[in-house]
């Protein structure tokens, strides 16, 4: 009960996220606090029980979940009780609705949108997809549309454009349940694609201007349509940077993690010292030397056929007016914005978080779930954290104490007061 108090009066929550992203499980925990999240953690941990989006050895997936929260939740100093699931967009489909509500205090307000999107979440769609995210498009008030809801405007009732965005139905449920078998609740689930849209302000943009968000992974790309502030499409192709490391380490047998920090960070196209070593390493009591020229011949054909695939079904979109954001782990990758501008030939900006903590653009699905929440939790007066806030507190105000005697000044403070009780003045 006091637990629930002090989290009612509070204004400050933590929010954790997770997601399942190919081979990794990634957690990121931020304070909200005086209308800002601050981060907490940012942690990333290795799992090989995911393939295609499917939970390939549930009981290998649960105990890295298991091993993930732990380790997390001791560096943040209280334990991870729920969060916010981040779901891939696979099997992507969108149903636009429009929903026609009575207002009952002949204003419309948050309630009655609330009550929209209950309505809405009513109706029936495919299948093999669940309902995952509904996305406020338009207001509809006195025949007025507007984007934005309409302030003290007298009605009897309004029209809302919600369009709910859905995914496949068996991986959500798998995702969800391994989370959940973990001890963790899952306290909401969000897209990621919509995720992304919301934290990096795209919706707004895309008024003007077809929006394509390429999200590109180690084995997986996201190729989002936004079009007249809408989530319109997206498309999973099973390929990423994965394509150039795997050319790599079939020609040169290095480590992997070595190989993935080589073609994100390293390669060149445009070096001046194409013979200049950029990697050593020992195979079998022989030490072996990579040079740029060698890097960049190892990825050049594969980076090419990647880029001419994206380019290719990117074509008919650009071709009616249209801006590329890169975001994802392709955005750390210098050569694939350089060759996809060349072939593309539109607009290309790289898209990551600016907020300090997480200036990583493969987090930005996380960060943008902590946006998508907060709006839900707004709309529906909810105060929630994800961990026990008393013992958090407890935490850092032990933490201050300890940093307090730890200052210079506390110990000038502390020998001059010792100096005193010996006689010295």
């Amino acid at each position: 009960m006091l637990k629930l108090l002090c989290m009612s009066k509070s204004i400050k929550q933590i929010y954790v996220a997770v997601e399942l992203c190919e081979n990794e499980i990634r957690i990121l925990a931020a304070e909200y606090f005086n209308t800002r999240f601050n981060i907490i953690r940012s942690d990333r941990y290795e799992t090989k029980a995911i393939s295609d989006f499917r939970i390939t050895d549930k009981n290998a997936m649960i105990q890295d979940l298991k091993r993930a929260f732990a380790q997390s939740s001791n560096k943040i100093g209280s334990d991870i009780e729920q969060a916010i699931l981040v779901v891939p967009a696979y099997n992507f489909k969108r149903f636009p609705l429009k929903s026609k509500i009575v207002l009952d205090n002949k204003v419309l307000d948050k309630n009655d949108i609330a009550r929209a999107v209950t309505n809405s979440l009513q109706a029936t769609v495919d299948s093999d997809v669940i309902v995952v995210n509904a996305n406020v498009t338009k207001y509809l008030v006195n025949g007025i549309t507007s984007r934005r809801m309409p302030e003290n405007e007298v009605s009897d009732e309004a029209v809302i454009d919600v369009d709910l965005l859905c995914a496949d139905r068996d991986m959500c449920y798998d995702y969800v349940s391994a989370v959940e078998e973990c001890g963790v609740k899952v306290l909401d689930i969000v897209l990621n694609n919509y995720a992304i849209a919301k934290e990096a302000s795209l919706f707004e943009e895309s008024l003007s201007k077809n929006i394509i968000i390429l999200d590109v992974h180690r084995t997986c790309t996201y190729l989002t349509l936004l079009a007249k502030g809408r989530l319109a499409s997206t498309e999973v192709i099973f390929e990423g940077l994965n394509l150039m490391t795997d050319n790599l380490y079939r020609r040169y047998y290095m480590p992997y993690a070595d190989i993935l920090r080589l073609v994100k960070y390293v390669a060149d196209f445009d070096t001046r010292y194409p013979e200049d070593a950029v990697y050593a390493w020992t195979d079998q009591n022989n030490t072996n030397v990579l040079t740029y020229r060698q890097l960049n011949e190892a990825i050049e054909a594969p980076l090419n056929s990647f880029c001419n695939k994206l380019a290719k079904m990117c074509e008919p979109i650009i071709e009616a007016g249209a801006k590329i954001i890169l975001t994802g782990e392709g955005q750390q990758t210098k050569c694939l914005k350089e060759r996809l501008q060349t072939m593309c030939n539109c607009e290309i900006s790289e898209y990551f978080p600016d907020t300090i903590g997480i200036r990583d653009a493969s987090m930005t699905a996380l960060y943008g779930a902590f946006i998508v929440y907060r709006e839900k939790a707004v709309m529906n007066d909810l105060s929630v954290s994800c961990i026990d806030l008393l013992k958090y507190d407890e935490l850092i105000n032990l933490k201050q104490l300890d940093s307090e005697g730890d200052t210079i000044t506390t110990k000038i403070k502390n020998l001059f007061k010792h100096y005193i009780e010996k006689g010295g003045i």
